[in-house]
């Protein structure tokens, strides 16, 4: 037996050793560890975890989810600016000697998810992910060429599917207290980032241009999805933190690419009866601005430009999962998570994120 696996079991006995004291019947003595590797299921990490679980052996997994996220208002940094000061002093991207005209106020984005997971063997699962996505704005435009004249607002939408995931699932480490799990996956450029709206220009008329960058439904390009997440859970308890990025291999043949995304979360759970779970999630997000750009995104909006993307942002969730076995049906688990910032710090002016709701249905085949 190798140093490695030796440590591991030794970690394990230690970690768990009050409740195999407890089912010894406080005798102290100590089962062979491979007994008390359990095969109870934990419970649920909260919605917004990927990765948390591999699906049992051969069995499928199917889950229908929704993502409402709601943005609102533009940020500096941690300062929150109006409309009237970023016309005043941000520069159009395309030609720096003028000024924006256009200001978005409001997002709503919604998307709508189709997860297959499957599992190849007892600790390596497999899971695909398609989407489609709903992006509708309300933006504020300006007269040309300068000045606080508001020409009122207009309102766009931008529809299509997302891009395609595929993620593998291994679980590296399990005992009756703690797992361990690394996933590994790639996004494929089936969303389309070329996608047009229509909206009020600084001249009053309305016009039809490509779709700022944060409103196309896809990326263009391939993407790395590396993740790790460590879990436990004692008696009622559970708790976990994780780490999952989404990293563009090369620019998109537009010419540009998203930074890199780096997610952190910590969450906390306690399971009521009956099998209920609630949990408390703190979520940290940083991500870079976009890298090059697309020649086409030229309205003389913030949104066009790709500096103005990307930065940090801590969340608190608070979420529950609840088995269909109260409504007698076993196969069935409905889940929610709900959201908010407490910090932002973004590359702006930008607008920020007010809030998420998550949702989901899962069915166990």
């Amino acid at each position: 037996m190798g140093l490695g696996k030796r440590l591991l079991i030794c970690f394990a006995l230690i970690c768990n050793a009050p409740a195999i004291a407890q089912e010894a019947g406080g005798s102290g003595a100590v089962p062979d560890a491979g007994a008390t590797a359990t095969k109870k299921k934990p419970p649920p990490a909260p919605l917004g975890v990927f990765g948390s679980d591999v699906p049992a052996l051969g069995r499928f997994s199917i889950a229908i989810s929704g993502t409402f996220t709601g943005l609102a208002g533009s940020r500096i940094g941690t300062k929150i600016v109006s409309p009237e000061y970023i016309v005043s002093t941000t520069r159009w991207f395309v030609d720096p000697t003028r000024l924006v005209r256009l200001v978005p106020k409001s997002v709503l984005a919604t998307i709508q998810s189709l997860s297959i997971s499957y599992g190849l063997a007892e600790d390596l699962g497999i899971i695909v992910t398609v989407g489609a996505v709903e992006k509708n704005l309300t933006a504020l435009t300006f007269a040309a060429p300068s000045g606080l004249r508001s020409l009122g607002e207009s309102y766009a939408c931008v529809a299509g599917l997302t891009d395609f995931e595929t993620t593998a699932v291994l679980r590296l480490y399990r005992d009756g207290v703690h797992r361990l799990l690394i996933s590994m996956g790639l996004t494929y450029p089936t969303g389309s980032n070329e996608s047009p709206f229509t909206l009020r220009l600084s001249d009053g008329a309305y016009g039809s241009v490509r779709a700022f960058y944060s409103m196309q439904p896809g990326t263009g390009t391939y993407d790395f999805l590396p993740g790790i997440t460590y879990g436990g859970m004692f008696g009622k308890y559970s708790w976990g933190i994780a780490y999952r990025g989404r990293w563009p291999l090369a620019p998109n043949p537009e010419g540009y690419r998203y930074g890199d995304l780096h997610d952190f979360h910590g969450w906390v759970g306690y399971t009521w009866a009956p099998a209920i779970t609630t949990t408390l999630r703190v979520a940290a997000t940083t991500r870079g601005p976009i890298r090059g750009y697309d020649r086409k995104i030229d309205g003389k909006s913030q949104s066009a430009n790709p500096f103005f993307y990307g930065g940090q942002r801590v969340e608190l969730y608070a979420g529950a999962t609840i088995p269909g076995s109260l409504f007698g049906v076993e196969a069935a688990t409905l889940a929610f998570e709900a959201g908010t910032p407490i910090y932002q710090n973004l590359n702006g002016p930008q607008l920020f994120r007010n809030w998420q709701v998550i949702t989901a249905l899962r069915i166990s085949l």
